[in-house]
């Protein structure tokens, strides 16, 4: 599990973890760490992403929750890696799946202006980058979800995808 206690936007924030009283916990205000499943971490990262305005019928924001969920539940993320691992996954380039997640991010204008109440932390409207906004998802999953997995395997790096299209035709040329 990749340790995102030093993530910039939990260390600088307003109302840090140790300032928390019984009656702020028990009414919670701070998630418990939980073992659950990475089916969890992904829920939980999608309901992130679907709470501060990423549109769910989009591709980029199936690309962001994966690269999200990668970055919390991997010790060793890297995010290049991880973004070519998504692309075999679903059997397309790694530069289709970064235009698509910049894609995503550029339609959700309110994400850094939201990002900022539900952290707590002032973050420059500049910072929309995919590394900036999977580390704001990674910091507001540890916040309001924090659940730990077992296992930081992916299932689907197992069996990568083949696009078809691009097995069979090269922009409308026969191979």
């Amino acid at each position: 599990m990749h340790d995102i206690s030093d993530n910039i936007y939990l260390v600088n924030r307003v109302n840090p973890l140790s300032s928390y009283t019984l009656d702020r916990f028990l009414y919670n205000e701070v998630a418990i760490e939980q073992a659950k499943t990475l089916n969890d971490v992904r829920l939980g990262v999608y309901n992130v992403i679907l709470s501060h305005g990423f549109h769910l019928q989009l591709n980029g924001c199936d690309f962001l929750a994966s690269l999200a969920a990668r970055y919390i539940v991997k010790s060793d993320y890297d995010e290049q890696t991880a973004i070519e691992a998504i692309a075999a996954s679903v059997g397309t380039s790694p530069d289709f799946v970064i235009g698509c997640i910049n894609g995503s991010i550029i339609r959700n204008k309110e994400f850094v202006r939201t990002a900022c109440k539900t952290l707590g932390v002032a973050i420059p409207p500049d910072k929309t980058s995919i590394t900036d906004v999977v580390t704001i998802i990674g910091a507001l999953f540890k916040i309001y979800f924090n659940y730990t997995v077992d296992t930081e395997h992916f299932e689907e790096d197992d069996r990568p995808a083949i696009n078809f299209s691009r097995a069979i035709l090269d922009h409308g040329k026969k191979r």
